[in-house]
């Protein structure tokens, strides 16, 4: 599948999401985690692109709760958790900002894994599998806090 094809595919995928009852409120927060590894001699690109993207998402996006980025210490992979607060919010960014940026990124950068933890639309699911960029999908945490 292309770039351009992912992009469509996500597009088409969400726009079911955000009409169907998947993307009614009840939903619960989503935690995305995903990593982007830059192709040689594009680290720098990736981070610059990145800062454009956070700008984009802070101005647009009241539905995502958490934005945070770090650069690994190689400095050849950018590491990202969004907390969305529900599945609408998901689909909203996956139809706007994500499908604006993703064809640019994926000149730059190669994808995965990306970690979604919630209640993902089973659209979503779909469409994320079917773009074959390691999606992996949880329920819950388990565990304990101090």
């Amino acid at each position: 599948m292309t770039i351009t094809q992912k992009a469509k595919t996500l597009a088409a995928a969400t726009a079911l999401a955000l009409t169907g009852a998947a993307a009614t409120a009840g939903s619960t927060e989503i935690d995305l985690t995903y990593v982007w590894t830059a192709k040689p001699g594009m680290e720098q690109q990736l981070i610059a692109t990145y800062d454009q993207v956070g700008g984009v998402l802070e101005a647009n996006e009241p539905g995502l709760l958490v934005y945070e980025i770090a650069v690994s210490e190689t400095g050849h992979q950018l590491v990202i958790r969004e907390v969305f607060e529900d599945g609408q919010a998901l689909g909203y960014h996956l139809s706007e900002t994500a499908a604006k940026f993703f064809p640019q990124i994926s000149q730059i950068a190669t994808p995965g894994p990306f970690i979604f933890r919630g209640d993902v639309p089973e659209e979503l699911k779909q469409a994320a599998y079917a773009m074959d960029m390691g999606a992996i999908f949880t329920g819950d945490w388990d565990g304990f806090s101090r």
